[in-house]
């Protein structure tokens, strides 16, 4: 089904799959980050249990770094600037929700909570490649 999220829900898959995943944390990291893909491309949010959140916090934090090393370059050089705005959209919206993740485990408000939902941001517009 595709969505407003169709872009970001991809990265997700596409990391998750090319991510060599020798380890066993290393898997179930890139499963959560293709459950929240299947998630956010339905509804635009996605919800962790609390034992979760550090595994897919690492996750988010890896789609990231590796955006920002590998595609973004490469998006810039080609002079993609709707390219370039989805994959800095992805970035922050990544970096946020890992930094948000780890908020939601270890400050004393959520103590309580077993699970979480979260929304996405509002995604830039898709803009057609020139």
């Amino acid at each position: 089904m595709s969505s407003q999220y169709a872009f970001f829900a991809g990265i997700l898959r596409f990391v998750a799959k090319k991510t060599a995943a020798d380890a066993p944390e290393i898997r179930v990291m890139m499963a959560h980050l293709a459950g929240i893909a299947d998630a956010v491309e339905t509804t635009g949010q996605f919800m962790v249990q609390r034992e979760n959140c550090e595994s897919a916090a690492r996750g988010f934090a890896g789609v990231a770094k590796f955006l920002q090393e590998r595609i973004l370059p490469e998006a810039l050089a080609d002079g993609n600037k709707g390219a370039v705005e989805q994959l800095k959209w992805t970035i922050e919206t990544s970096l946020a929700l890992a930094a948000e993740l780890v908020k939601r485990i270890t400050v004393e408000d959520y103590a309580d909570q077993t699970s979480f939902t979260f929304d996405l941001p509002r995604p830039p517009e898709a803009t057609k490649p020139h």
